[in-house]
Order: C-alpha cells, then sequence, then structure tokens
C-alpha cells in the first residue's frame, strides 16, 4: 500500500508540474501577446500622426496655392482692366459727370435769361452804333 501511494503522490506531483508548464507557456503567451499588442498600437500611433502631419502640410499647400492663384487673378484682372482701357474710361465717365454737374449750375435759368439779356442789350447797341455811324456819314 506504501507504494501505491507513492505512485499516487508521484502521479500527482506530474501532473502539478505539467500544469505548472501550461500555466507557463499560457503566461509566456499572454506576455508575447501582450507585446504584439503593444507594438502594433505603437506602428498605429506613429502612422496616425504621420497621417495628421501630411493632412496639416496638405492644407497648408492648399491654402498656399489658392492665395497664389488669388493674386495672381487678381492682378491679371487688374492688367485686363488697365489694358482695356477701363480705367481710362471710368476718368472718362468722371469728367462727362463733373462738366455735366457744372453746366447744370451754369445753365439755369436764372444764368440763361442774364446771358440772352446782356445778348439782346449787346445786339440792341450794336445796331445803335451801327446808326449813329451811318447818321454821321
Amino acid at each position: 500500500m506504501a507504494e501505491m501511494l507513492t505512485d499516487l503522490l508521484q502521479n500527482i506531483y506530474k501532473r502539478i508540474a505539467q500544469l505548472g508548464a501550461s500555466i507557463q507557456q499560457l503566461n509566456d503567451s499572454l506576455n508575447s501577446l501582450n507585446n504584439n499588442i503593444e507594438d502594433k498600437i505603437s506602428n498605429l500611433t506613429g502612422k496616425l500622426e504621420e497621417f495628421s502631419n501630411e493632412i496639416t502640410n496638405t492644407q497648408t499647400k492648399y491654402i498656399d496655392v489658392v492665395r497664389e492663384i488669388g493674386e495672381g487673378t487678381t492682378d491679371e484682372l487688374k492688367l485686363i482692366q488697365e489694358g482695356l482701357g477701363l480705367d481710362a474710361l471710368k476718368n472718362l465717365i468722371k469728367k462727362l459727370d463733373d462738366f455735366s454737374k457744372l453746366s447744370e449750375g451754369i445753365l439755369n435759368q436764372e444764368t440763361v435769361n442774364l446771358l440772352l439779356s446782356e445778348a439782346i442789350d449787346s445786339v440792341k447797341s450794336l445796331k445803335e452804333s451801327i446808326k449813329e455811324e451811318e447818321v454821321v456819314e
């Protein structure tokens, strides 16, 4: 019976040893899995950071390109405006408008009446001078 008890204890010991080895293998597998997950997360974080930097660079470049296009277009429009003489045309319209306003002031009814009255008086004076010269001769 002592032998049976010794065999039973040895079998229990072997099973405990196998269970310990299995637990150690499971622990090693879990550690490996954790390391693998950490590596993947670190990789993913690096890729996301690169992607974020790329987006920032692309946005900056895009904004700069749009700004350059806008400035170039503005310059070209100014050149076209000058080439078509639009500035000169605006200036002419302004001068004509000023002339029109000045004319309105000069050609109001009172001024016209005064000018006509002076012209009529001048014509009368001229006629009288001509008659006097005829009489004197």
